[in-house]
């Protein structure tokens, strides 16, 4: 007779779906296993004890039961249920959107731990940020960094000269910023203003404790979207499912006032 195989490990829940009457399949994002599916069974039952512990973006202490097909969640306990998200409604949206971009950017069982980290660190910033849309741009480009799609942002990727601040565009299809002379050649790439393009290598380059500070105006903070949304439609060849949920939102997100105690220039580079 063959030993139930017993694992623990931290999560965060990433995706969740109802099975039968009382079960739910949850997708989880563990340090030590990347990303993996699990059956909480009962958990939509009132006795369950584990139906508080395995709510979405909550950070959570699992023991699992190595299954075939699945595995099973027999015990959870919270470690941060990131409670400033789920007051907010603009806030539960940008949990959604970093939560869909890492189970749609990672494979099951591959696990890398700096992306775990970051997924667990941007859910407490977007918990008390002043400007959520700050944290969220702020885990695109690191996340895609971490799974080889890092973007170019120091010297022009078609003809390989560095890059001055003003006048560029993005390109999704290579990956990173096109100078002012090669960008008539590419009809794809994106309008990257001075401000956007500074941004971009400030989040690039620096840590959340230093970018939290950067105040983005309206306009910086809607080319970044469009950036970055072009950007990761391509690599996916879809738009996330969020990026609806966002752009009606963004009329009430860009409401947001930040601080303005860090000037993002050249220092950047």
């Amino acid at each position: 007779m063959n030993r139930i195989r017993l694992y623990r490990s931290e999560a965060i829940v990433l995706r969740r779906h109802e099975v039968g009457e009382a079960d739910r399949i949850l997708t989880l994002y563990t340090p030590d296993r990347g990303k993996l599916a699990a059956i909480a069974k009962g958990v939509r039952r009132i006795s369950s004890r584990k139906s508080g512990h395995v709510e979405l973006f909550t950070h959570v202490a699992v023991l699992l039961a190595a299954g075939r097909n699945l595995d099973v969640l027999t015990q959870a306990e919270t470690i941060e249920p990131f409670r400033g998200i789920r007051d907010d409604l603009i806030r539960t949206t940008y949990a959604y959107h970093v939560a869909e971009l890492t189970d749609r950017l990672t494979v099951d069982a591959s696990p890398l731990p700096a992306a775990f980290w970051l997924l667990r660190d941007t859910l407490a910033a977007l918990s008390t940020a002043d400007d959520p849309s700050l944290a969220a741009r702020y885990f695109e480009v690191r996340l895609l960094g971490l799974l080889g799609f890092r973007p170019q942002l120091f010297t022009c990727v078609a003809c390989g000269k560095t890059v001055d601040p003003d006048g560029n565009a993005f390109s999704p299809d290579l990956g990173g910023v096109v100078c002012p002379a090669c960008a008539p050649g590419h009809r794809e790439a994106v309008p990257l203003g001075e401000r956007a393009f500074r941004v971009l290598r400030f989040l690039q380059t620096r840590e959340w404790a230093m970018v939290q500070r950067v105040a983005l105006e309206p306009a910086t903070r809607g080319a970044l979207e469009r950036l970055m949304q072009a950007y990761v439609r391509h690599i996916l060849e879809r738009d996330l499912h969020s990026v609806s949920f966002l752009r009606g939102l963004r009329r009430v997100g860009g409401t947001f006032e930040t601080p303005s105690s860090v000037r993002v220039g050249g220092s950047a580079d």
